[in-house]
Order: structure tokens, then C-alpha cells, then sequence
């Protein structure tokens, strides 16, 4: 063949998009990934490593921490609090301090809610399993029942409802709900936690199904978690039965996909300000969302996937006992959702950006089984009975607080199949490009191209690093233009002179490195032939 039939072809790519596995690999979209672990999408339009990790506290507490709550004890002060085993603790600097408990928990499957009451007291309330508690700030203790009201009002039902050992709580227009996880939800009176009349109760019963976690205030209704679907109440207010417009359960969401863990649900917010409720099913992950009649403005709610076409979660192979310990948290400050589950040994996060709706994989040396933001922090408790903070300024998962021993976070992408052409002959890939963001500290990236007849691996390909009077590390550094607003580097060609019908990309850093990749470029030529 003439060089002049030769064509050369520049494929561009900014790799924005996360991690695909539903489509097949010769058809993902430009920028997809067919596998991005430990990767997360920084600014619009790139990727790099997901935030390091290291415990906050000294000494581990007894047992695996599984719930955190922030609480407001005062007008001026919030405080983080976790419980273990059968104690809740509190966060005093670098320590986790037990706060008194007059009753301790009966199971370590806490649920917690911030409730004021009309009288402008607040409590922590709390349900594990056996009795109703509050903490007050002093100590937790079993919630004392109020004295009946004067007849005709219904009295207090708050000592027979205890003895169903409850599990979950939440509010919802000022009143407090509980449940043992049947099909029966009870309610206090309107802003008050000792006192659940007897009449105020609603059941959702269709197909004999289960109360699977604590309901969710969502516009002007409250959704009610369920095993094999969805149920909500309406209405306002109910106090005493008397109300014209008093609560209504019993109704149900049109749908199949329901909520398998307890923790499994979260409230996230698109960049556009859309809400929706986001948790795990027994296919995936879905949604609910709602969609207004114009005609008489009445709210419609319905559920989608936003892992259909993306992710398979199928390819995970978790048993159903691991979805139903799944933890689903979003981070409103990251546009992230971060759904917790272990598989055998390896401990996941599945990272779901809104700013891109994209899915990342992360993989933690520990499972992780309670998270909350706290003072602007990202704090998770795991199994290693320690507290510890996810940090954009750490690049490894330390092992204690002082940062000696730890895991570097194994940032490892993969593209799609990559084709110049389909014509049945190979193309020729000749130079590879990345664009990439330099840091003051050591950074590179080991760049693979896998090709028909083999896979050629350079460590270190790209080197990110500042080249800084009096820091060491010249040996990996590059000049630098700081001038710029941002520390770019100057991209090179990496030659490769290879030929093949697909190409398949890998970057890959498992040091104690940043790396955030801007874009990249393949530049080669077809074989000239239709």
C-alpha cells in the first residue's frame, strides 16, 4: 500500500465518564471506562484517585462501629456520636468517649433522630430493638412513658408498642414514627416523644410484605421502605383524630423494586436541584422521583434505574444477606453517593457521581458500616473499631492515626475497546498522548496499552511532579509554569508503533500519589481498506 493511501486518525478523549460493565466493551461510549476502581471524577471532564483515609481517633473501641449521627445538644454546639456494641460514644478530639448509659442498647442496629419537642427540649431519639431511648445530652435512657391524657383522649400506647422491640424511627410533620419492622407504623402526638396514642397507627398490607428501614419525608408525602416495593402516607397532621386533613397510609408506589437493606436509601440532590430518594433493590439501584400533572398539579411519583445500562450489578455476585448490609450515604458537598457492601473478602464502594451520573468502584481494606459528615469532614466507622475520615489530601488507607503503616489507594482504569476502524483489517496506533495534572509532591502514572498480540506496560510513563528548588524528588520532576492557574503537564508522545484490531487503554498508580488525568489522545492510521 502507497503511503499516501495511508489515513491517519486522532482519537481524542476526555475520560470524564465512570466505570461501564452492562454494555458490550467494543460499544462503550467515549470516555466510559470498563473498569474504574478507586477512581472518582474531580472537576468536569476527569478522573483520578478517590480520597485517601486514616483514623481520627487513638484507641479502637470495642467492637465494629455501626452507626454515626451528628447531634445538636445545645443552640451552638453539634457534636459526632457513634455507637458500638451496646454504648454510644462521642468524639472528644482524638478519642471516642462513652457517654453514661442508664439503659444500654439491646443490639448494636441503632437508629437515631434529632426531635425538639413543643416545650423547645431536644433529644436524641433512639430505637434498637427493644425499648424507645432518648439521649439528652447526660445519658441515654428508655423513654418514660407520659401519663394518659384526661378522658375522652386515647391513652398512651408507647409501653405496648416497646414490647414489639422496635427498629426504626424517623419524623415526619412534627411527629415521631416507629416500627418493628412489620407492616405497622405508629406515630406520637404532634411534637412530643413519650406519648403514642393508641388510635394513631397505620398498617400497609399487600403481599405480605415487610417494613424494610425508616420512611423518608419526600415533598409532601412520606415514603415508607418495603421489602417487595414502596408504600407513603399523605396528609398533614394527626393529633388525637382529630384533623381535617389527617394522615393515610396504606397506599403504594407502582412498582416492583423494593428496598432490601435497612441502610440501603438515601435523599441526593442533582447539580439541576432535582431530588430524588436513591436505594438498593434486589436488580440495582433505582430511584424515586416525581413528575407533576399539569392539569391539576398533583405530584406523580415513579421509580427508574440509574444502573441499568451502566452497571451490572449482577457481575458483583452479592448474596442477598450482603445487599441487605448494605449502607447508602450521599455526600451533598462531593455530589456523591457512596453505597457500602462486602463481597467475600474484598470490601466495596459503589460511587455514584450526580454532577455526571456516572458509577465508580472503590475497594477499601476494611467494610465500611456507617458514615455521616461531620463539621465539613467525611467520617466512616469500619471494622477495625476505629473512626477514621476520608481526606482529599491523603492517597493511601492509613492503619492508625499516626500514619505509618497503611494501603495505597490503587487507582486502576481501563478503556473500552478502542478501533480506529471496523473493516475487518488492523489499524496502527503510533503515539499515545495524556493530559494530566501536576502536583508540588510526587506523582506518575503507569500507562498500559494491551494490543492483539500482547501488552506493553510502562511504569511511570507519566511523571507529574513539580520540579521545586530544594524538594526532593528531581529525579521524577518536570519544569513547570507557574503561571498558569493550573499545574498542567506538558504532554508527550509516548511511541508505540503498534498494530491491531482493538486497543485497549490501562492507567494505573498504587502509590502513595495523586493523580487526576485531564484527557488523551491516540493517534495512529487505518489500514486503508472499506
Amino acid at each position: 500500500m502507497a503511503a499516501e493511501d495511508v489515513q491517519e486518525l486522532v482519537m481524542e478523549v476526555y475520560p470524564s465518564l465512570g466505570v461501564n460493565t452492562a454494555l458490550n466493551p467494543a460499544q462503550l461510549p467515549q470516555g466510559s471506562q470498563r473498569r474504574a476502581f478507586d477512581a472518582c471524577m474531580r472537576s468536569i471532564n476527569t478522573i483520578g484517585k478517590r480520597d485517601g483515609s486514616a483514623p481520627v481517633i487513638n484507641d479502637a473501641v470495642p467492637s465494629a462501629i455501626s452507626h454515626l449521627t451528628g447531634y445538636r445538644t445545645n443552640q451552638t454546639t453539634e457534636e459526632l456520636y457513634a455507637v458500638s456494641a451496646n454504648t454510644l460514644y462521642k468524639l472528644n478530639v482524638d478519642d471516642l468517649d462513652a457517654v453514661t448509659m442508664t439503659n444500654p442498647f439491646v443490639t448494636p442496629n441503632v437508629y437515631s433522630v434529632a426531635f425538639t419537642d413543643a416545650t423547645s427540649a431536644s433529644v436524641l431519639f433512639l430505637t434498637d430493638g427493644g425499648s424507645v431511648k432518648r439521649y439528652n445530652g447526660t445519658n441515654v435512657a428508655n423513654v418514660t412513658p407520659a401519663a394518659n391524657d384526661p378522658n375522652p383522649a386515647p391513652p398512651n400506647g408507647l409501653t405496648t408498642i416497646n414490647a414489639l422491640g422496635i427498629k426504626y424511627c424517623w419524623v415526619h410533620s412534627g411527629h415521631i414514627f416507629v416500627t418493628d419492622g412489620s407492616d405497622t407504623v405508629y406515630y406520637s402526638k404532634r411534637y412530643t416523644f413519650d406519648y403514642f396514642p393508641v388510635v394513631q397507627f397505620e398498617r400497609w398490607v399487600r403481599n405480605n410484605d415487610i417494613i424494610t428501614g425508616p420512611g423518608i419525608t419526600f415533598n409532601n408525602v412520606c415514603l415508607i421502605p418495603m421489602r417487595r416495593g414502596w408504600g407513603f402516607l399523605t396528609g398533614e397532621l394527626f393529633d388525637d383524630g382529630v384533623t381535617a386533613n389527617g394522615f393515610s397510609g396504606n397506599r403504594f408506589l407502582n412498582t416492583v423494586a423494593g428496598n432490601i437493606s435497612p441502610r440501603g436509601m438515601a435523599r441526593i440532590t442533582y447539580p439541576d436541584g432535582t431530588e430524588t430518594i436513591a436505594y438498593l433493590s434486589d436488580s440495582g439501584v433505582h430511584e424515586i422521583y416525581t413528575v407533576t400533572a399539569l392539569s391539576t398539579g398533583d405530584r406523580q411519583y415513579a421509580t427508574k434505574s440509574i444502573t441499568e445500562n451502566k452497571l451490572d450489578i449482577n457481575e458483583f455476585g452479592f448474596t442477598e444477606a450482603e445487599k441487605k448490609a448494605a449502607v447508602v450515604w450521599f455526600d451533598q458537598d462531593r455530589s456523591q453517593m457512596l453505597i457500602s457492601i462486602k463481597r467475600d473478602t474484598t470490601n466495596y464502594i459503589l460511587c455514584y457521581d450526580t454532577r455526571n451520573s456516572e458509577w465508580y468502584v472503590w475497594r477499601l481494606p476494611w467494610a465500611v458500616g456507617a458514615l455521616e459528615k461531620f463539621n465539613g469532614i467525611n467520617y466512616f466507622g469500619s471494622a477495625t473499631k476505629l473512626l477514621h475520615a476520608f481526606s482529599t489530601d491523603l492517597y493511601s488507607d492509613w492503619n492508625e492515626i499516626g500514619k505509618t503503616t497503611g494501603t495505597p489507594v490503587d487507582f486502576d482504569v481501563y478503556s473500552g475497546l478502542l478501533s480506529f476502524e471496523f473493516s475487518g483489517d488492523s489499524s496502527y496506533l503510533h503515539y499515545y498522548l495524556v493530559e494530566a495534572q501536576q502536583f508540588p509532591l510526587k506523582s506518575s502514572i503507569d500507562v498500559a496499552i494491551i494490543y492483539g498480540s500482547g501488552t506493553r506496560y510502562d511504569v511511570e510513563a507519566l511523571r507529574n511532579t513539580v520540579f521545586i528548588w530544594g524538594v526532593p524528588g528531581w529525579d521524577v520532576a518536570e519544569c513547570a509554569n507557574l503561571d498558569y492557574t493550573d499545574l498542567i503537564n506538558n504532554a508527550k508522545r509516548l511511541v508505540f508503533h503498534k498494530k491491531a484490531k482493538y486497543f485497549q487503554r490501562r492507567w494505573r498508580n498504587n502509590r502513595d500519589e495523586p493523580v487526576i488525568i485531564l484527557r488523551e489522545k491516540l493517534i495512529g492510521s487505518v489500514s486503508g481498506r472499506l
